[in-house]
């Protein structure tokens, strides 16, 4: 019977070039060694405790638990919900392959996408909080979660069943050789974030989305004016230093909210106005994130256009959130709080 499992790409997303260019799912744990003769999680265990003498047995045994589900346990057949930080949206694979070892010495499973651009916004709550476990590597079962991911794959739309939903807990000690989402302690910092996160895509839509990005732009220090509601050539938001806005750097700014996935016509429309308004450089703003024919210019226009997807728009609106006018702080009410930081697959902070 198949399962469906939660695969994490890197705490720093350093493994979803690999899932998206090559269809290989890959994780960390710093393992370099080959698992090939690795059959079971105490085979697992003593590989870990060689590449991580200093580690403490427990974090041995996490980690040993977490890779010998990913290289073993995990079926041909099963599917996987991956996050895509880089993209801000969520995909859904099908495992299509055994273990392999990637030249770099890290775990991989072959993957067939049956989506990548799943928004996070699709997803009821209770979905939201199994993806929100702190693992890399767990098993997603409460909820009917696989049939409604299945759903999601092909008709974008969550039908829920009904249960009560998923919350924070404490981790399950003894299910330390079955890592589940439900069993594991959520990340709280991400369940808030995604509430956070279908607030502004409730409220924040069409032209009161722009109206935040320049509101944001505003609070770190740019002057800006905003295109009126309808038709813009490409120019949702021009901004720059000074009293009066002409100093440099000098900014115009296209803005795509909703489920709207910016595309290479876009930026090529962005780059276009940049030189028409003699501006200094574009940003490319998509609440959806972007094509993968976007992404890959990432380098080469490293200095004419930045790109914000949905976790930079969420740190920048951090950042200067105390700083936002009034309205704004009223139709999205922040308060900080203090948690307990969660340890990743590394033993560091989350």
């Amino acid at each position: 019977m198949k399962r469906l499992w939660l695969v994490r790409l890197g705490a720093n997303s350093e493994f979803e070039n690999e899932a998206l260019n090559n269809s290989l799912l890959s994780i960390g744990f710093k393992m370099s060694a080959d698992l090939s003769n690795a059959k079971d999680r105490d085979a697992v265990l003593n590989v870990v405790k060689t590449v991580h003498p200093d580690a403490k047995p427990g974090a041995q045994t996490n980690y040993a638990a977490q890779i010998n589900q990913f290289v073993n346990t995990m079926e041909v057949g099963d599917l996987v919900v991956s996050p895509f930080k880089t993209l801000g949206t969520i995909g859904i694979g099908e495992i299509t392959g055994p273990y392999q070892r990637l030249p770099d010495g890290h775990p991989a499973r072959p993957v067939k996408w049956l989506a990548t651009d799943i928004p996070r916004d699709v997803f009821m709550q209770d979905l939201l909080y199994s993806f929100g476990a702190i693992m890399t590597v767990c098993e997603i079962q409460r909820n009917d979660a696989l049939k409604r991911v299945i759903a999601v794959a092909q008709t974008r739309k969550d039908p829920g069943d009904g249960a009560a939903p998923i919350l924070p807990g404490k981790p399950n000690a003894s299910n330390t050789g079955n890592q589940s989402a439900e069993a594991q302690t959520i990340n709280l910092e991400q369940v808030a974030r995604a509430q956070i996160e279908r607030r502004i895509s409730s409220v924040f839509t069409g032209h009161k989305f722009t109206n935040l990005i320049a509101a944001i732009l505003t609070a770190q220090g740019y002057k800006v004016r905003v295109s009126p509601p309808g038709p813009d050539a490409g120019i949702d938001i021009v901004a720059g230093r000074g009293a009066l806005g002409f100093d440099e750097p000098r900014l115009v700014v296209q803005v795509k909210s909703g489920d709207i996935t910016a595309d290479q016509p876009t930026l090529q429309s962005l780059l276009g106005c940049v030189q028409d308004t003699h501006a200094n450089q574009g940003l490319l703003v998509s609440w959806s994130g972007f094509k993968p024919t976007v992404l890959k210019r990432t380098n080469d226009l490293y200095f004419r256009v930045r790109f914000w997807g949905r976790d930079d728009i969420m740190n920048a609106l951090f950042s200067v959130y105390e700083e936002l006018p009034e309205e704004i702080r009223a139709e999205l009410p922040l308060q900080r709080i203090w948690t307990l930081v969660p340890e990743n697959e590394e033993g560091g902070t989350a």
